[in-house]
């Protein structure tokens, strides 16, 4: 592999950042592994680091009877054995160098970034180094999409919409039918969907009536499923992608009820989600246009700051939305001002989720929840859309978008 040097210099140079330490022991740190395309199966079982200077030559440091899982890295190689020299050999390494960039997240603020240890980031210290964090510059190498993955997550995100609207369909189907079916057979419903379709996902979508709704996290399985009769909301999040290579997920959630018309206090409740939702999609698109920046803390400010007003923001338990890759959840910034503080800029090239929710335990739960990419042009689209704006009345005519 032709190290990508000048790539990560610049990102370096941009934050004034001295040197980047990419640090990793029996796989904690696998943003290393992804950036550094270490092969899934390289048997690592001593640690390694990648020292990356702002100006300067790169060198690794690897033990010397387990170099083969950087072999394929193209650059100078320092050698270690003992716990002298592993100090030794970053002190050489590291020489003249006083900010040392590190998978690193102060006082734990960034959980997903957070994957170096205390005492490797204590060690650096003891040798005069400054340790900061590696965040802003980890999502160029980790998060940014090719152009042929944004194509391909528009296009799995098409897939997903309609596979959503069919298990809908088949929802009422089954009521005018039969008067009932399980979460479990709907779930079943939308995975064979999946399979025809060539989709993969890493775990089965959720198919909730209310009150299983209101945890965030229910899933039906065979054992544990309710029955979906008349009058019921009925909450569905599923997320996929395409079963190749390098494909990007999708990921959406929406909300119906089987009956004819939907109830005054469930069509307010969605509402205020809703206007929260197109409150952090305005801002987005707001910033993009005057390319301005927009962090990950903001988006989710913007949207909170709706559902608070409305009364509701003590039902609203989760962040606004996470990033997206080819991980459901990828590495790259959140939307997140509350169960984090997000400080991280959302990049041209990526992709994420806007999913606010509001929960009352044991009674309803709901969540809208689209995908928007950002192009390499700094331009937003929503490669889910139509976005809901009503919850769906599956029993009447003309219900489905």
């Amino acid at each position: 592999m032709r190290f990508p040097t000048v790539a990560f210099q610049e990102q370096l140079v941009q934050q004034g950042i001295d040197a980047w330490m990419i640090y990793d022991m029996r796989g904690s740190n696998d943003l290393a592994w992804h950036m550094l395309d270490v092969p899934p199966d390289a048997h690592c079982t001593r640690r390694w680091a990648v020292i990356v200077p702002a100006q300067g030559r790169p060198v690794k440091v690897v033990h010397r009877m387990e170099q083969d899982p950087l072999r394929h890295i193209e650059i100078d190689s320092v050698l270690y054995h003992t716990r002298q020299s592993w100090i030794e050999a970053l002190e050489h390494a590291t020489k003249g160098y006083s900010t040392i960039a590190m998978e690193y997240s102060p006082m734990g603020a960034i959980p997903v970034v957070s994957k170096v240890d205390a005492g490797i980031v204590e060690l650096m210290q003891s040798m005069g180094k400054s340790v900061v964090s590696s965040a802003d510059m980890l999502q160029s190498f980790t998060s940014v999409l090719s152009q042929e993955q944004i194509a391909g997550a528009i296009l799995t995100a098409g897939h997903l919409r309609e596979t959503v609207m069919d298990a809908f369909a088949f929802i009422a189907e089954c009521i005018q039918d039969q008067g009932s079916v399980t979460e479990f057979a709907v779930q079943q419903f939308i995975l064979h969907e999946f399979a025809r379709k060539h989709l993969v996902t890493n775990s089965a979508p959720i198919v909730a009536i209310g009150p299983n709704a209101a945890s965030p996290h229910y899933a039906p399985s065979l054992l544990t499923t309710d029955v979906i009769t008349n009058d019921c909301v009925v909450l569905i999040d599923a997320w996929c992608k395409h079963n190749s290579p390098g494909a990007v997920f999708a990921d959406i959630t929406w909300v119906g009820y089987t009956g004819q018309t939907v109830p005054h206090d469930v069509e307010s409740s969605f509402g205020i989600i809703c206007r929260g939702r197109d409150a952090a999609v305005e801002l987005i698109r707001d910033r993009c246009a005057h390319a301005k920046p927009v962090f990950g803390w903001e988006v989710d400010r913007v949207c909170r700051d709706v559902i608070e007003s409305s009364g509701m923001g003590d039902a609203f338990i989760h962040r606004t939305g996470h990033n997206i890759t080819t991980e459901v959840h990828g590495p790259g910034a959140n939307m997140d001002d509350f169960e984090t503080h997000d400080t991280r800029r959302i990049l041209s090239g990526t992709s994420f989720s806007i999913e606010p929710g509001v929960y009352i335990p044991d009674v309803l739960g709901l969540r809208t929840e689209i995908d928007i990419i950002i192009d390499h042009d700094g331009k937003p689209l929503i490669p889910t859309e139509p976005i809901q704006q009503h919850v769906l009345p599956l029993l009447s005519d003309g219900w489905r978008v």
